[in-house]
């Protein structure tokens, strides 16, 4: 059975995309900015900015960046590729049926989360707060929530099982 018309995985995985997944501020308050799957708005003393992931990849293999702020670009590239996995997976195996693709959609979710969340404390620390500022990972929640409800909300579109137990009761009384 596929993937049925009224399930909220795509739109669910469409948001994860564009909603911002880290709110962070700049050391002493010199900057603020939102980061989002492939960019990040900032604004600071300087000026604001839109700086895409592809640019950030690029200054961290230029050399520009590096150090805990290389380790950190990298790690969301990690986080937003474990999410274009994710959608890629949902596409490709649409016609699988929910029960069948549940599990490994929730787990390259609940990595992608990770991963997000380990570019924040490489880059301000466990705490999230340090002398590089601090952040909010408000995407790692949302995340895991989304895998939390492929796999269980999910689960309820499966008519299959109800429909098993009806009839195996029915064979039973008949045959008697």
């Amino acid at each position: 059975m596929p993937v049925p018309e009224r399930s909220l995985l795509p739109a669910l995985l469409a948001a994860v995309f564009l909603l911002p997944a880290n709110i962070y501020v700049i050391a002493d308050g010199i900057g603020a900015g939102l980061q989002c799957s492939f960019f990040r708005y900032q604004q600071t003393y300087l000026g604001t900015s839109l700086i895409t992931l592809v640019d950030d990849l690029g200054y961290v293999t230029s050399g520009t960046i590096g150090g805990r702020s290389a380790l950190s670009i990298l790690l969301w590239a990690l986080g937003t590729a474990l999410l274009i996995a994710a959608a890629g997976y949902l596409v490709y195996r649409r016609h699988d049926g929910t029960a069948r693709i549940r599990r490994p959609l929730a787990l390259l979710l609940i990595s992608a989360a990770a991963a997000y969340l380990l570019s924040c404390v490489a880059q301000y620390g466990p705490t999230l707060y340090g002398p590089a500022g601090f952040a909010v990972p408000v995407g790692v929640p949302l995340l895991l929530g989304v895998a939390g409800y492929i796999m269980t909300v999910e689960e309820d579109d499966e008519p299959g099982y109800e429909e098993e137990e009806e009839g195996y009761g029915e064979e039973e009384e008949g045959e008697e």
